[in-house]
């Protein structure tokens, strides 16, 4: 347990997915509606939310999970074990292992959002919203011409690694902490962003780098159709923020994830990816707000 944490949890345990895989989550705090914090997994781990728990948790039960390969969670290193359905059973055992009836669930870029949607379609009497940061749902919009690029050469062994190169699978094995620092300064691009850079590379190498390896070579199983059938099916309130020069994922998902769903999206001037830990008193009080009109209930 961190000394410098500014909440400590009221519970912690431990959860079997169905496939064995060990999940580690903490609750802190009471009242309702139950908020439920996605990972970013498996780069990095559930202290992402640090700047959201200690707030929110004051009025609310918050629940957040450590997702596999990275925390205390379990480090599988199969790419079965990363499966886009092992995620969402991820989701499904920490909201049911926690004894969560109904969730605000609150993610961030693929691993959050994206799975988020997933669940609540599935199980739309369990969830009460979804505020989705960096709006990754992959296939509403071609990626980043960045990614496109390195996800050719990600099992190549190159002459050198520089620049996006780096995404690959020789150079995380050669120097992963450095591949981190790049990954992370370039998603977060804004001015002074010293503090929020140090925190998600010393949470990233925390992790395992043979998980990374491995979630890395599964194929996200559905096309474009598929995907925007299953964002369409939502029911529950959304709110989507996502930053103008998001580096990591395009802003052109956002907006279409917003036209095809009508839910409200929020566009952060100059805000890059990762808006929770660099702009964290904007992003409480999108989600305080977006929770008092689902609940009526006034968080001061």
């Amino acid at each position: 347990m961190s000394s410098g944490r500014a909440r400590l949890p009221d519970e912690t345990g431990r959860l079997a997915a169905p496939d064995g895989v060990g999940i580690a989550f903490e609750v802190f705090g009471t009242g309702d509606p139950t908020i439920v914090f996605l990972p970013s997994a498996p780069i990095i781990h559930s202290r992402q939310w640090k700047g959201q728990v200690p707030y929110l948790s004051r009025h609310h039960r918050v629940v957040t999970y450590d997702g596999r390969g990275n925390g205390v969670s379990d480090r599988p290193t199969e790419p079965d074990a990363f499966s886009d359905d092992s995620y969402v059973a991820d989701l499904a055992t920490v909201i049911d292992g926690t004894a969560t009836d109904r969730a605000v669930l609150v993610g961030l870029c693929t691993d959050g959002v994206w799975r988020a949607i997933r669940y609540a379609v599935a199980n739309p009497d369990r969830v009460l919203g979804i505020v989705a940061f960096a709006v990754g749902v992959p296939r509403l919009t071609p990626s980043h011409p960045h990614y496109v690029a390195s996800g050719a050469t990600f099992d190549d062994e190159l002459p050198e690694y520089e620049g996006w190169s780096k995404l690959n699978r020789h150079y995380w094995q050669q120097d992963y902490p450095d591949f981190a620092r790049f990954f992370f300064e370039e998603i977060t691009s804004e001015p002074h962003s010293t503090k929020a850079i140090e925190d998600a590379v010393e949470w990233a190498v925390e992790g395992s780098v043979e998980s990374m390896i491995a979630e890395a070579q599964v194929e996200f199983p559905f096309d474009r159709d598929a995907v925007e059938a299953i964002c369409r099916s939502v029911r529950c309130p959304m709110l989507l923020v996502h930053g103008t020069e998001d580096t990591c994922q395009p802003i052109a998902r956002a907006r279409r994830l917003a036209e095809i769903t009508g839910a409200p999206l929020v566009e952060v001037e100059g805000a890059d990816h990762m808006i929770p830990g660099r702009h964290p008193v904007l992003a409480n009080l999108l989600i305080r707000d977006f929770v008092r009109s689902l609940t009526e209930v006034a968080v001061p």
